[in-house]
């Protein structure tokens, strides 16, 4: 029952997902360099390299220790001392230590046992790309088709940025479902990777409702009335195909069963 539900959901939000830019966490690699156990380094900002890391909400840094000595990276600075947000510990030579930055901020790090040494970390709140000519990750749509260069989800992107995002409800809309999106979106992208039945399924949900959106590619969209009569009625379009249908399927199916039982 929960992967029948499971599989509901993502066919209902498949719409809105498809036309969704995703930005993908990403690793960045910082390195501890041979020698930095010794003063010198800090003249140059180079006992960590690089010394300063720009990342966004989400993605990760990987400290590898290529120095003979033992270091450590730890969150604070030399003058307050260490901040409770992430340690390494004692770490030796071709040793790596990960940390997932989940907050947006600027985060000073140095080494607890050669206090010269200091790195920073700047943590950027991701901003999803709306340019057309780059496009965005479509995360459930990826997941469902296997590939971003695949036609259907290409279709769906295409759809996003030359109609809803040349208009203002349309461009109002998608900018407030993204705080929700986001917020199931991964775990039901990574539940489709981790199960093919599961992704057969929503493939298989998912695609009247893709042809009934191939409607808007032979329509102008030249004003925020037609954004919204378009909007309503593919909305109550899937209703129909989703719910309407099923239901009058299901009611005929009981009167034919009942009909016997009351002769």
């Amino acid at each position: 029952m929960n992967l029948v539900k499971f599989s509901i959901l993502a066919s209902f939000t498949i719409i809105i997902s498809g036309m969704t830019p995703y930005v993908l966490a990403e690793e960045f690699n910082v390195s501890i360099p041979e020698g930095t156990s010794v003063r010198g380094c800090e003249t140059t900002d180079e006992c960590y390299i690089p010394f300063g890391v720009k990342i966004n909400v989400g993605d990760k840094v990987t400290w590898t220790n290529e120095d003979l000595a033992f270091h450590t990276v730890t969150s604070g600075n030399p003058i307050d001392g260490p901040v409770d947000l992430f340690d390494s510990g004692m770490f030796k030579i071709d040793e790596k230590f990960s940390h997932t930055f989940e907050e947006s901020g600027n985060f000073d790090y140095f080494c607890t046992l050669h206090p010269w040494m200091q790195g920073t970390v700047v943590v950027q709140v991701p901003i999803p790309d709306q340019d057309p000519q780059n496009g965005g990750g479509c995360l459930i749509a990826t997941a469902t088709y296997g590939s971003e260069l695949a036609p259907k989800v290409q279709q769906l992107r295409e759809m996003r940025d030359n109609k809803l995002l040349q208009t203002e409800y349309g461009s109002a809309f998608m900018e407030s479902f993204n705080d929700v999106y986001y917020s199931f979106s991964p775990e039901i992208a990574d539940f489709e990777r981790e199960n093919p039945l599961f992704r057969e399924t929503v493939k298989l949900a998912i695609t009247p409702m893709i042809s009934s959106l191939s409607i808007l590619n032979h329509v102008d969209i030249d004003s925020e009335a037609k954004v919204l009569g378009y909007g309503i009625g593919l909305i109550l379009l899937n209703v129909g195909m989703y719910i309407g249908v099923p239901a009058v399927v299901i009611i005929g199916i009981k009167k034919q069963i009942i009909k016997p039982l009351n002769l």
